[in-house]
């Protein structure tokens, strides 16, 4: 098991990318600190102190999955909050510019301690699993890209 050290007792700033190809949802599989499971959730991680957080996106798109994209609009807010963890995430639609997609690596986590399992284009009709993070994207998003909500303000999900 990870240890949650790095990320509890502690407000964290983070950035997720919404990168949609062929009516699939990139996203990536880890073992979540939080969840303690394995859980689907768009790939994203913290900005560091100084970082403008389209600049952090990028960066954490790059490391999870291999993929370079350009930020667009902000979609969604959402707040985490446990016994140990304080996650104030922001959630932007991207759109590709290059790379190739792998499974990338967390640099938070040694090499041995990995929370990166899978990445993968998710169809639409998956969307609905219990195990996708957060659990507004199993039931509203789908409706909000196709209503797209992007071009309004952002939603508190």
């Amino acid at each position: 098991m990870t240890d949650s050290g790095s990320i509890g007792n502690k407000v964290r700033v983070r950035v997720n990318g919404l990168l949609v190809e062929e009516d699939a949802l990139l996203m990536v599989q880890l073992l979540s600190p939080v969840a303690e499971e394995l859980i689907w959730m768009p790939p994203g991680g913290g900005v560091n102190f100084g970082e403008v957080l389209t600049d952090a996106l990028k960066r954490e798109m790059r490391e999870e999955t291999g993929i370079e994209v350009v930020p667009g609009p902000l979609w969604y807010l959402h707040e985490v909050i446990t016994d140990e963890v304080h996650a104030v995430e922001f959630y932007y639609l991207c759109r590709r510019l290059g790379g190739m997609m792998q499974k990338g690596t967390d640099p938070e986590y040694p090499r041995h301690d990995q929370i990166i399992r899978d990445v993968a284009f998710l169809p639409f009709l998956d969307l609905d699993r219990a195990d996708i993070h957060p659990a507004y994207l199993r039931t509203g998003f789908l409706g909000d890209y196709l209503d797209e909500i992007g071009s309004g303000l952002p939603k508190f999900i």
